[in-house]
């Protein structure tokens, strides 16, 4: 049994859901505008862990590109090895292909590596493949190869606090991703790289790196650094959090925007529907992203909406878990049995 909102609800309506009153105040704005009446607001929560690495029956994940070429879904896997490949060196101009007698004597070339992960829906079900290649950062020096490296990320609470605010002041919360967002940095070192083994681009497998590839250490910060100056450009009236640096808010007379970034993923909480929509067009513009609509989605944890309330779960994770250990069918104790 759970209290919401002074109401009791029985366990079994909310499954997979722990329910969470909460008394957020912090966000520093203006004082004396915002009011948070406890009694008008609920969250529901479940634990923060995403479930990595639990795959839907029969789904793999190859560890290597050789391993891809003889998997029964290999047609898949070279496909999304392909996309990416393209989008390096034609889309986002990351990679500038050189033959092997044009990398400088001196130079340090960095290792490039293959990284290949299934993508699942917010249920668990295969969405999905894909083909990430990174720079084998751990063998740059410092001082030569970067500098600056920190880049702020949001937490959980933070995510909590913007479906909090939205609740109260009657916002939509949007969700839009950016599509391979580091590739969108300039890089400013010269940098070299050979690419993964058994992969080749017109012949050649050495490249100059012109963008802040994933895998360098200062790629985070670039993007960052790189996102936060559009955010704050797009709207001289947008202003930024002092104790959430991936937090920004807006508030001019009935217009309520509250932006929350997650490295590549922004919620949007606004008051207008149209502010949202020129916002992604105006990122669209700049940087390919896409618009996920009302947000269902966060973190791995599924997001469902009611009038006065948001339930977040992970109904999906735990449904794995069971499936992972053979107990799909498995009945609960009955209450003070423990099974000895």
């Amino acid at each position: 049994m759970a209290i919401v909102c002074g109401r009791a609800l029985e366990a079994h309506a909310y499954p997979y859901c722990v329910v969470l009153l909460s008394n957020y105040t912090a966000l520093d704005l203006p004082s004396g505008k915002v009011h948070f009446p406890t009694e008008q607001m609920c969250l529901a929560v479940s634990s923060a862990m995403k479930g990595d690495g639990l795959l839907p029956s029969g789904v793999t994940e190859p560890k290597t590109y050789k391993q891809a070429l003889s998997a029964p879904d290999a047609d898949e896997w070279i496909a999304a090895v392909n996309k990416e490949m393209s989008s390096l060196v034609n889309d986002k101009k990351a990679l500038e292909m050189v033959d092997f007698d044009d990398v400088p004597a001196e130079a340090r070339v960095l290792n490039m590596t293959l990284i290949l992960k299934v993508k699942l829906t917010k249920d668990r079900r295969l969405d999905r493949r894909k083909g990430r290649i990174c720079v084998q950062g751990n063998k740059q020096v410092y001082g030569e190869d970067y500098l600056d490296t920190f880049a702020p990320c949001t937490q959980l609470s933070s995510v909590r606090l913007v479906i909090i605010l939205a609740l109260n002041l009657c916002l939509r919360v949007y969700h839009m991703d950016v599509e391979t967002a580091f590739l969108n940095s300039e890089l400013q070192e010269v940098l070299y790289v050979r690419l993964p083994s058994g992969l080749r681009y017109d012949g050649r497998s050495y490249a100059r790196l012109r963008k802040a590839v994933y895998g360098l250490k200062q790629a985070g910060r670039a993007w960052f650094v790189t996102s936060d100056a559009f955010i704050m450009g797009y709207d001289e009236r947008m202003q930024k959090s002092q104790v959430e640096p991936c937090l920004y808010y807006l508030h001019d007379g009935d217009l309520w925007v509250i932006l929350l970034c997650y490295v590549d993923d922004y919620l949007v909480a606004s008051s207008s529907h149209r502010w949202y929509l020129d916002f992604v067009a105006a990122f669209n513009a700049q940087y390919t992203c896409k618009d996920l609509g009302k947000l269902d989605l966060v973190m791995g944890i599924g997001v469902r909406w009611a009038p006065n309330a948001a339930y977040l779960s992970q109904k999906g994770y735990i449904l794995s878990l069971l499936s992972q250990y053979g107990l799909e069918e498995a009945k609960p104790i009955p209450e003070g049995d423990v099974g000895l």
